[in-house]
């Protein structure tokens, strides 16, 4: 079984075939024009180097912060953007999103070593095409970039699997992160990294008492009593190293 979701299957809620709009399957020998990001310089040049052995794809832009990805994808609006969405603590779901929405066309394929079971949903409900985990062997990242340049969705056999268990309803399925709007997660994530209030608001762009508020619908819903707690489950769940690796 291909690690492939097609599109008469259902991810929780969201058919897939709904996720992504306006970008066609390509055919013919056209070199398939590809812009790369990565939450480090090594991880960008790692990218290049694995993209760029292959004849059927044309790097036009790398980059590993914020604006530089911007402003390459601005430019080149490539046929499929690999992206690590997790730069400088933004918003990586709201990110994606805003391309998605942006750039219709554009295929996007997160590359990420954050965790698929947190996040892979939330990245394909926003508008990515596909979520391929950096720990996964480069085979499986140029098959995950096939799939998703042929206009279907790709995504591990985990993954699979949980939609699967989820579509078929099966209560067997622990509780999850899945209860907290995309917002609370950015907020949770940031607690987890160790940012205090004021921190997370300027990185959110958003007003201290907005995030405490959020800070208390994340209590409520995970059932933390307190303050403490919630960091606590924060570092456990998420854990720090994921935010701050440096692995390419």
């Amino acid at each position: 079984m291909r690690n492939l979701f097609w599109g008469s299957h259902f991810f929780g809620c969201v058919r897939l075939a709904n996720v992504k709009k306006g970008a066609p399957a390509r055919t013919g020998k056209e070199q398939c024009r590809v812009v790369a990001v990565g939450d480090t310089i090594i991880g960008e040049q790692g990218l290049v180097a694995i993209i760029g052995r292959d004849a059927r794809y044309r790097v036009c832009g790398a980059a590993h912060t914020f604006e530089e990805a911007n402003n390459l994808i601005q430019q080149h609006r490539p046929d499929v953007l690999l992206i690590e969405p997790f730069l400088e603590n933004r918003d990586a779901i709201r990110w994606i999103h805003d391309l998605a929405a942006e750039f219709p066309r554009i295929r996007i394929l997160v590359v990420s070593r954050q965790s698929e079971r947190t996040y892979a949903e939330r990245a394909l409900r926003a508008g990515a095409s596909g979520y391929w985990m950096k720990n996964s062997s480069v085979a499986e990242l140029m098959f995950a970039i096939e799939t998703v340049l042929a206009g279907e969705i790709y995504a591990s056999r985990a993954i699979t699997g949980l939609a699967m268990h989820k579509f078929a309803g099966s209560r067997d399925l622990p509780p999850g992160l899945d209860v907290l709007s995309n917002r609370e997660m950015a907020v949770f994530s940031l607690i987890a990294a160790g940012h205090g209030t004021g921190q997370i608001a300027r990185e959110l762009g958003i007003s201290r008492k907005t995030v405490e508020s959020h800070c208390e619908h994340i209590k409520l819903k995970l059932g933390y009593p307190d303050a403490k707690a919630l960091h606590s489950g924060a570092r456990e769940l998420l854990g720090t190293s994921e935010r701050s690796a440096t692995n390419p």
